[in-house]
């Protein structure tokens, strides 16, 4: 049966059995390996209930994989050209592969390096441990070709993708069983079972499994796991085999996401100890662990050699300002809605409050987790781009999901005490939901916004009733972040939600320092200002108060050319213009469009958000200014 389904997944098309491999027959399939768990449990085979749970959870995930998951898409794409260029080239001279997916004529690609080589700012260690299911495609292809049909077996064929993404989602499974088997050392069955569901299926673990499996998200999270995994299993005894192997599978796991070596902190607090206990193994055994973590992260330095003409790059391969340690993007990284991490993945606040009541038990090993922890959400927080490009929810934080696991099964368990000693108040808080729901309703008929006497959408009740809370208090997986921006900037807190995260010229996808006040979502347009209107096929927007204001985001204060498209109606009207509050300039602006401009010094200008007011000081009363749009323009010393 296994081998059956290996066969489907890998190949679309081929079978071991006389059975069709639609939807239907691959959902008979899946029903028939759920019956066989079930024989297993119910003969004794294996006991174990919460195992075989995972394993039947595994098979619609198996279904949505093969018939509406992804495989190469976004960044997957610098990652698996490695592996390709490895076991077809023999080397990481990756020109043929970028020519292949048309990347070779990208600016940050098309000049060789040092070496000659095609730059990639990738890892290399995904390649390594999807290795073996390369040679499974590999295997499918010669079969198909021996066996007359038609197969490419230069490695970029379909049977290759399959497999290697086939291999990401069973190491993302390995994983879940690997921190159930963590869990159960310190919370009951239950509670480790509930902690590992939750980290597949509530976090973006799952996305990665089966939506984007050619990335190095899953396989980190696996080698991050089976590390933890080792490392609690055998931090009561030192052994040479021990020791070698934490080190390999720690050196593998910065090979593959380099901020993994975060996870050293471990071994190396138990160094620490057996030397204040005198161990006199201590210092041999964690030279032995060192050798095995230097072999572990060969491959990298390997690549980077061959690559850059260096074993190690004295600066991330992303650029030397990639990491900003002494600017950490906290409230951004963490709130906002361009993928934060706990308003994005709301069940990892339950994953870090979860460790709180943890750090209470003075368990080292625990401690050491918590710190990695924590050290892991810093160094996150001080990359660049924060918001981890084409993310779902925040990618960069997959090897922290066995960790925040602990949390969940600690949160589980003590919400599970609450509602059995506080029945009725746990029943009061879901009926609670209810009541909400009415007083919503209530507002949005008050409000005309659905007929009071027709047939209505209940997906617009729904949609009413998230935007009246929001406006109200916010996206409750932001507090409080957005508290603090509504009463910073005087605006409701679902401002926050669309202004955070954007920039003028930062990274990727920024809005290269113009703002069409017509075109634009609203995001960036502060109070003062009406709808969008067009006027002689131009989009604009016009002033409905004496003050109007903009929300202008920016990473670093620099000195700016800042230049409005304006025009006043029905006759000229003096605008004082102020930055951050404080006055910069006066125009007078008339009517028929022109741009008005002011050198704005970096001292006016802060990181982040910003505002710029216009004031309409003089004119008569039913002046009002329309808006084209605002271009900025850094000055470089």
């Amino acid at each position: 049966m296994c081998l059956d389904l290996l066969t489907i997944l890998v190949t679309r098309e081929g079978s071991l059995l006389p059975l069709s491999v639609d939807p239907r027959g691959f959902l008979l399939r899946l029903m028939v390996a759920g019956l066989l768990l079930w024989v297993v449990y119910q003969i004794r085979l294996y006991r174990d209930t919460y195992v075989l749970v995972l394993f039947a959870m595994l098979l619609p995930a198996l279904l949505q994989f093969h018939f509406a998951g992804g495989r190469i898409n976004g960044d997957g794409t610098f990652y698996y050209v490695y592996l390709r260029s490895i076991w077809k080239d023999g080397d990481v001279h990756l020109e043929n592969e970028y020519r292949h997916y048309g990347l070779a004529n990208r600016s940050d690609l098309s000049v060789p390096t040092v070496t000659g080589y095609r730059r990639s700012i990738f890892s290399v260690g995904p390649a390594v441990i999807w290795s073996p299911f390369f040679g499974v495609g590999e295997v499918y292809a010669r079969q198909t070709a021996w066996s007359g049909g038609v197969s490419d077996t230069t490695g970029y064929g379909p049977t290759y993708r399959n497999a290697v993404a086939l291999g990401s989602l069973l190491y993302g499974f390995v994983a879940v069983l690997l921190t159930q088997a963590m869990l159960r050392r310190y919370f009951s069955h239950t509670a480790a079972f509930a902690g590992a569901v939750l980290m597949w299926v509530a976090t973006n673990l799952h996305w990665y499994m089966v939506q984007q499996p050619i990335m190095s998200h899953a396989s980190s999270t696996f080698v991050a796991t089976l590390f933890l995994w080792l490392w609690f299993r055998n931090r009561s005894r030192i052994e040479l085999k021990d020791a070698i192997l934490l080190g390999l599978v720690g050196g593998l796991a910065m090979c593959i996401r380099w901020q993994n070596g975060v996870l050293f902190l471990l071994p190396g607090m138990d160094l620490v100890v057996h030397l204040y206990r005198k161990n006199k193994k201590a210092l041999f055994y964690g030279g032995v662990f060192t050798a095995g973590v230097f072999l572990g992260f060969l491959p990298q330095m390997l690549t980077w050699k061959a690559m850059f003409g260096v074993f190690l790059l004295p600066d991330p391969p992303h650029g030397v300002d990639f990491m900003r340690f002494d600017h950490p993007y906290i409230l951004e990284m963490l709130f906002s809605s361009r993928h934060g991490l706990l308003s994005w993945t709301p069940i990892v606040w339950l994953g870090y409050l979860g460790l709180v009541p943890l750090a209470k038990q003075r368990s080292l090993p625990i401690a050491g987790i918590i710190a990695c922890l924590l050290i892991m959400t810093y160094v996150n927080m001080c990359a660049g781009d924060w918001w981890a490009g084409g993310s779902y929810s925040n990618r960069r934080f997959d090897s922290a999901l066995p960790i925040l696991a602990f949390g969940l099964a600690s949160s589980f368990e003590l919400l599970r005490s609450v509602v059995a000693r506080y029945p009725s108040m746990s029943l009061g808080t879901v009926l609670s939901g209810f009541v909400l729901w009415n007083f919503l309703f209530m507002e949005q008929y008050r409000r005309f916004m659905i007929p009071r006497d027709d047939t209505v959408s209940f997906t617009q009740v729904v949609e009413n009733n998230a935007q009246i809370l929001f406006e109200s208090v916010g996206a409750p997986f932001s507090w409080p972040a957005n508290w603090i921006f509504a009463w910073r900037f005087g605006v409701s807190p679902d401002k926050y939600d669309l202004v955070v995260g954007r920039y003028l010229f930062y990274r990727q996808n920024n809005l290269g320092g113009v703002v069409e006040l017509g075109d634009d979502d609203g995001a960036l347009i502060g109070s003062g200002w009406g709808g969008t209107e067009r006027r002689e096929g131009v989009a604009l927007r016009r002033t409905r108060s004496s003050s109007a204001r903009l929300f202008v985001p920016i990473d670093e204060p620099k000195e700016m050319l800042v230049t409005w498209r304006l025009s006043s109606r029905p006759g000229p009207v003096a605008t004082a213009v102020s930055v951050n509050g404080v006055g910069v300039g006066n125009w007078l602006v008339e009517p028929g469009f022109s741009d008005y401009t002011l050198l704005v010094p970096a001292k006016y200008w802060r990181r982040e958000i910003n505002t710029i007011d216009l004031e309409l000081v003089e004119g008569d009363e039913e002046n009002y200014l329309l808006a084209d749009k605002v271009v900025f323009k850094k000055i470089l010393n």
